[in-house]
């Protein structure tokens, strides 16, 4: 019967890590709010995931609010870069969806796979953004490397980032509240697993 009440049994720990994973949905709702900080959110929200996944999370609100300060400008620059890159695609993809061109379906093909790889290397970036220390050029870099070298994890990421997205186009109330946490904390699964690889081993227990 002690066993039932114990706080360190599985039980308890399901409900400790669910309810922190939904404080964490709120908290990057809220950061993200305005908008021009997404990435800076994102980036916070997977720097608390990923030590979560590894049994090794403190307190949410200051893991998050520690990591969305310290990645607070390099996140929102490269969130504003996703930004421009995702619009300039969205145009080009509209341009040759309604044009009347005998090229339009050869331009079409030509964005749809620009996008499908853009798409693949921005799963990456703000949990590499959140889990090393380098410049926005090899952050991008690293995620399009990774994204193609792990191509099996990458499609079930998207694969899964594709049904949150059908999820929230359903019933956006009902799934918001805890969706984004809990999509979060799923992947960072498998993240965690892709970027041991590229730890040093003498720091691979600290991780």
């Amino acid at each position: 019967m002690d066993k039932l009440f114990d706080l360190d049994n599985p039980f308890f720990r399901f409900i400790s890590k669910l309810v922190d994973v939904i404080w964490l949905n709120i908290l990057w709702l809220i950061f993200s709010i305005p908008m021009v900080t997404i990435g800076a959110s994102t980036t916070a929200m997977f720097s608390v995931t990923m030590k979560m996944a590894r049994d090794k999370e403190g307190y949410v609100f200051q893991g998050f609010w520690k990591a969305f300060k310290e990645n607070f400008k390099q996140a929102t620059i490269i969130w504003i870069i996703l930004l421009i890159i995702g619009t300039v695609l969205g145009t080009d993809i509209y341009y040759f969806y309604n044009s009347t061109s005998k090229y339009a379906k050869f331009g079409m093909a030509g964005m749809i796979a620009l996008s499908s790889l853009a798409l693949c290397t921005a799963a990456y970036i703000f949990p590499l953004q959140a889990q090393f220390e380098n410049s926005i050029k090899q952050t991008i870099k690293n995620a399009f490397i990774i994204c193609v070298r792990h191509l099996p994890w990458t499609v079930l990421l998207i694969a899964i980032y594709i049904a949150v997205a059908i999820c929230l186009y359903i019933t956006v109330f009902l799934v918001g509240i805890f969706i984004f946490g809990v999509t979060a904390f799923v992947t960072s699964f498998i993240y965690n697993k892709i970027f041991i690889r590229y730890i040093p081993d003498e720091m691979k227990n600290e991780y």
